[in-house]
């Protein structure tokens, strides 16, 4: 199958889901119950879990700046929140998903450095420590109190995404694992296997950096935490927590959260799909319309806060990234020709 067949094939998927997501969605909607939702809601707690989020993309900056900084790609910590922003805009307001965001940060970040394959290659990395992090609170979470009824029906299945990733995890980055299953000579003999052969390289770099791995996934779990909480302020406004105890919701949310976070990257309707499944009918926090109205007060949220960066994208550029000092100290090295 062609290239342009295989990208027609998969848009048809795409979009095939996003009309059975949407389709199931106002199905099961009760349109008058949904007005109700938002004419109840606590309009405080709404205001103040949008204020709540603003930490999440500073965050992300830092943490992709710390991973650039393995591979001599120097961005001050302004330049990365602009690219951080920029790339957040592209993601929420065209439908281009997460894939067209991180495409534009990797441009920003990679085009004023000799580096591009290293640049590109952290940018997209940064992406996976955000889902491995999602990816471990939640299954942290659900084996943290594993009784919980909330957790019957989907606990399983967490825990299977939890193992798989770490098998992954361990599968790619294994010395061992890799010779036996000759990772290095498959890319070798892929088309652009050296393109491929040195995002790989520039990936297992970070093999040499375990603490600046640690600490961005501590900082990836801090900004984690500050987005469930802010969507639990927005939660409790739409009424989707134990109304006799509402803080006894947040472990649900600590593990449900994430798991619809990563079901954003999916086609419209499914992440919404995954808030009515997770928070109402398993854990019975609130009803099918106040789901559907946290994951969509989730988006907002998320545009809102993504806003900044179109004055990026339609107004300026980023300012240039600063070569690698051994890139620029290389030419003094090579400047007398020995022939001299």
């Amino acid at each position: 199958m062609s290239g342009f067949w295989r990208r027609r094939a998969g848009a048809l998927v795409r979009y095939a889901v996003c009309v059975v997501a949407i389709s199931w969605i106002v199905w099961n909607t009760d349109w008058g119950r949904l007005r109700d939702v938002w004419s109840e809601a606590d309009r405080g707690l709404l205001f103040l879990s949008v204020l709540a989020f603003g930490p999440a993309p500073v965050l992300i900056a830092v943490r992709l700046k710390w991973l650039l900084d393995v591979h001599d790609v120097r961005l001050s910590t302004w330049q990365a929140i602009k690219v951080t922003f920029a790339g957040n805009f592209v993601i929420n307001t065209l439908p281009v998903g997460t894939t067209g965001g991180d495409s534009v940060k990797a441009y920003y970040v990679a085009r004023d450095t000799p580096n591009k394959h290293e640049a590109v290659t952290v940018v997209f990395f940064d992406r996976l420590i955000g889902m491995l992090g999602l990816v471990l609170m939640s299954g942290v979470m659900v084996l943290a109190d594993w009784h919980n009824p909330a957790f019957r029906t989907w606990g399983r299945g967490i825990g299977v995404l939890v193992v798989l990733t770490l098998v992954g995890g361990l599968v790619y980055f294994s010395s061992w694992t890799r010779r036996v299953l000759r990772i290095d000579r498959l890319f070798a003999r892929l088309p652009l296997g050296q393109h491929l052969e040195r995002i790989d390289r520039a990936v297992l770099e970070f093999r040499q950096h375990p603490r600046r791995i640690l600490a961005c996934l501590v900082i990836t779990n801090v900004l984690q935490v500050n987005c469930v909480a802010a969507l639990f302020l927005g939660g409790w406004a739409l009424g989707m927590v134990d109304a006799a105890h509402p803080m006894s919701s947040f472990s649900v949310y600590l593990a449900y959260t994430p798991i619809c976070y990563l079901a954003g990257a999916l086609p419209l309707g499914v992440m919404e799909g995954g808030f009515q499944q997770l928070f109402s009918s398993a854990a019975g926090l609130g009803t099918l319309e106040a789901a559907l109205s946290l994951s969509l007060f989730s988006r907002f949220t998320q545009l809102v806060w993504s806003l900044p960066g179109g004055l990026i994208v339609l107004r300026s550029r980023p300012q240039a990234v600063e070569a690698p000092e051994k890139e620029t100290r290389a030419p003094a090295r090579t400047e007398v020709p020995a022939r001299n």
